[in-house]
């Protein structure tokens, strides 16, 4: 049995990223080349392991930890169906910023990584989008009813979702 969960993840970001933040953030959706610098995340959880499954031991003699992209599959996601796709655009108008969707079939040894990449998002998130208003196309406020609704998580068996929402600056699994 396969422990494969469906994420999806839509946020707006706001406009103050630094160059270096979405450049390391391009890496990690698969949009881009490796940084020399990586600071979103100081330090991966996943050890490395080898061939026979031990953890393989640095110059220091501990265990090495390995840094990969976290978001970056690009394929046809059979265990959840559909695609895995990862997508930043340019927000441009009255309120620019950046536009995040992010749909992966991530295993339970990603959370760690994953979850600590997602508080960071929702650090940077626009919260203009996240308050009691609805936002028209053109970014300007709309009727009251946005929510903060940001996508969801559900175990590939299951036909449930698990609500993703943010608050108070972080993105919770809503009960």
């Amino acid at each position: 049995m396969a422990d494969a969960y469906d994420f999806l993840l839509t946020l707006e970001l706001r406009d103050d990223l630094t160059e270096d933040e979405i450049a390391e953030l391009r890496w990690h959706l698969g949009l881009g080349p490796r940084p020399g610098r990586l600071s979103l995340i100081p330090d991966f959880p996943r050890e490395m392991l080898d061939e026979n499954g031990e953890p393989v031991r640095d110059e220091r003699g501990e265990i090495a930890l390995e840094d990969f992209p976290l978001l970056a599959q690009r394929a046809a996601a059979h265990r959840i169906g559909g695609a895995a796709v990862s997508a930043l655009a340019r927000r441009e108008g009255p309120r620019p910023g950046w536009a995040l969707t992010t749909r992966q079939s991530l295993h339970p040894d990603d959370f760690d990584g994953v979850d600590q990449l997602v508080d960071w998002l929702a650090s940077r998130a626009d919260p203009e989008y996240y308050g009691s208003r609805q936002h028209r196309v053109d970014g300007t406020p709309g009727p009251a009813g946005c929510g903060q609704f940001v996508g969801y998580q559900r175990f590939y068996e299951e036909e449930g979702v698990v609500e993703l929402v943010i608050r108070d600056g972080r993105i919770a699994r809503a009960a």
